[in-house]
């Protein structure tokens, strides 16, 4: 519920002055009342007196009867009497103090109404009885006490203050009464009170106006103003923002000036936020199309195996676009080629630059280029072709697993290692970084991988992962974790080794920069490896399928055959199985080449209808495919075993 600061000033305010009110009056009454009682207790006491005064000097007792020219003129001049000093009634009576009665002798009022009243009622010779305050009064009466104060009497004619005074010139028991009205007294202290009172009222309604007109005028206005320009400024926006325009040299001017001034700042602030948010958009659209290019040149994680060598290559972004890349492949003559780079900065630019790099170095080594010279040729259309000013370092090479003997060249890279039964650094020469300088001088180099070691490539992401007391992982840490393991089994193992070496060591905080491995080892050439091997459910990972084919066929027309068909059924399970996993292993037994396939998708038997029964335009929906696979293959079957399919081709 809204309440104004107006109506709270008001009825604090009003509080306030009823609250002095209250107490100016309370104090005021006092004091007059107090006052007004002595004044009236002097007037009482004196006017006794002079009543007294009057029948001592003036006439007896037995003169005054009633009916009598003296009876009427004492009436005359006590009723005068009691008009002059303010009293309601005065009268004279006899005590007769053994019986507890009074006898009036002769009672006057101040008012003409009054008078006949009492004169009727109390009479001469009128008896009536005394009570017991009246008895305390009349006792100290007669024995001559200084009675000073009145005392209150309750009787017919209302509360009264009564003073006696005994008449000595009279014999017995005479006494004179003064009669005073409570109520009188009480309306001159209440007027008089209200006299003190009402200035004092006056005084705070006009204070409280003069405050009220000052507030509006220099506070509720201008506070008013700002909310309004605040709701409008909430409403509308930085973009219709104009200043308040209050110039007062007081708070109120300082507020406003403040608030001028942040709403200039939030104005400023709002068109940073929305140049910043279009930056930002057109940056996250910049980061998506870069990663996905990246993702589609660079898998994360890949696997190759075959006559005498496997390879295993992992590549993890420290943020979303990385500026590793790797690349492994089979030669047509049967030797692996691994590539491993970083490209300088981030984006589409890095992503497209690595791109161009990495295409570069894959033709060239695919044609059967040295490492050296498809280094040198990619260096010149980089610096041919190269705006941003970027550059990359790379290192490449070429296993002959039949010989072991590695053809190899480096452009800035880190020097790899060797594991066997010991890990050393491999001696290459630094090189020249790619991109920076035309006709860059790089050399070839060579040396034998023996059966059972490991050429381990990395970028600086392995030894420059940082852990929470900033530390760095390091080439020392790298050398001991792959000694742990040595010799090595196969390539996977030295790569999941070191990853899980890093992992562990930088636990706990956020990846520093992008971390590429590539391991090439080398095997006896009779271990064919056909055990199954897991792959990212993605067509990239064919290539895997595909090397190890051709490292087992008799012939590359064979391996062709049999690679057409086994993509063709590779394709229908990453598309169609709903799978998260998938596996091959290929073999050779005597003249016939085995290749299995399994994922762990829904029930589905490819084999189970005959697409040749299909009409030919539903062929393209599947039947093509599977009516392709079986007649390249010598065999096909299907079978579902421990929750996957199995699929198995044998070739001839």
């Amino acid at each position: 519920m809204h309440r104004s600061i107006r109506t709270r000033i008001i009825a604090l305010f009003a509080i306030a002055t009823v609250v002095i009110v209250a107490t100016a009056g309370g104090l005021s009454y006092l004091h007059i009342y107090e006052y007004e009682h002595k004044i009236t207790d002097v007037l009482g006491v004196n006017a006794a007196r002079a009543i007294d005064a009057v029948l001592e000097y003036s006439i007896t007792e037995d003169e005054l009867m009633p009916g009598s020219p003296d009876f009427e003129e004492i009436r005359e001049e006590l009723r005068k009497a009691c008009r002059e000093l303010r009293m309601d009634y005065l009268y004279v009576f006899r005590c007769d103090v053994q019986n507890d009665t009074a006898s009036y002798i002769i009672c006057v009022a101040d008012d003409d109404a009054n008078d006949s009243r009492v004169a009727r009622e109390l009479g001469y010779g009128t008896v009536v009885n005394i009570d017991y305050d009246r008895e305390r009064l009349i006792a100290g009466a007669l024995a001559n006490e200084d009675v000073q104060e009145a005392l209150v009497l309750e009787n017919e004619y209302g509360s009264m203050l009564s003073w006696f005074r005994k008449v000595d010139s009279w014999e017995g028991d005479v006494l004179v009464g003064v009669d005073y009205s409570i109520n009188e007294q009480r309306n001159r202290v209440f007027t008089a009170s209200m006299s003190v009172v009402a200035p004092v009222v006056v005084v705070m309604l006009v204070v409280m106006l003069t405050l009220l007109l000052i507030l509006q005028r220099h506070a509720f206005n201008p506070l008013h103003t700002i909310a309004s320009r605040m709701k409008a400024f909430k409403a509308d926006g930085a973009a219709t923002f104009e200043p308040i325009g209050i110039k007062s040299n007081d708070e109120m001017g300082e507020i406003a000036e403040a608030f001028d001034g942040m709403a200039e700042d939030i104005a400023d602030y709002l068109h940073d936020i929305e140049r910043l948010t279009t930056e930002r958009v057109q940056a996250d659209v910049e980061i998506s199309v870069a990663r996905r290019i990246q993702l589609g040149m660079v898998p994360e994680r890949t696997e190759l195996a075959g006559p005498g060598f496997g390879v295993c290559a992992v590549s993890r972004t420290a943020r979303s676009v990385g500026g590793d890349f790797y690349d492994v492949f089979v030669l047509d003559d049967g030797c692996v080629a691994a590539v491993v780079g970083d490209i300088s900065g981030k984006g589409i630019a890095a992503a497209m630059f690595m791109s161009m790099t990495a295409a570069i170095v894959h033709d060239g080594l695919f044609s059967g280029n040295s490492p050296a010279a498809v280094l040198k040729h990619t260096n010149d259309q980089m610096c041919a072709s190269n705006p941003e000013g970027m550059f990359a370092t790379v290192f490449a090479c070429v296993l002959d697993p039949a010989t072991g003997e590695v053809r190899f060249a480096n452009a800035g890279h880190l020097p790899p290692l060797v594991a066997g039964e010991h890990v050393r650094t491999l001696d290459v020469k630094p090189g020249v970084l790619l991109g920076l300088f035309e006709d860059a001088d790089l050399e070839e180099g060579m040396f034998v991988l023996e059966k059972g070691e490991c050429l381990f490539t990395f970028t600086d992401g392995v030894t420059e992962a940082v852990n929470a007391k900033r530390e760095f992982f390091g080439d020392a840490a790298l050398v001991s974790c792959i000694s742990e393991h040595a010799p090595l089994s196969d390539a996977g193992a030295a790569v999941d080794a070191v990853v899980a070496a890093v992992d562990t060591f930088a636990a706990g905080c956020e990846q520093f920069d992008d971390l590429t491995a590539v391991a090439l080892f080398r095997m006896s050439a009779d271990d064919t490896r056909s055990e199954s091997r897991s792959l990212p459910l993605e067509f990239a990972s064919f290539a895997a399928v595909r090397a190890a084919i051709f490292s087992q066929a008799h012939d590359d027309a064979a391996g062709r055959k049999a690679c057409l068909a086994c993509e063709e059924a590779f394709s229908n399970i990453v598309q169609y199985s709903g799978a998260t996993n998938i596996w091959f292993s290929v073999s050779c037994d005597g003249d016939y080449l085995r290749v299995r396939l399994e994922d762990d998708g829904v029930p589905f038997d490819p084999f189970a209808a005959d697409p040749v029964s299909k009409p030919f335009e539903e062929l393209d929906s599947g039947g093509m495919g599977i009516n392709l696979i079986r007649n390249i293959a010598k065999s096909a079957t299907y079978a579902r075993t421990d929750g996957r399919n199995i699929l198995t081709l044998v070739f001839k």
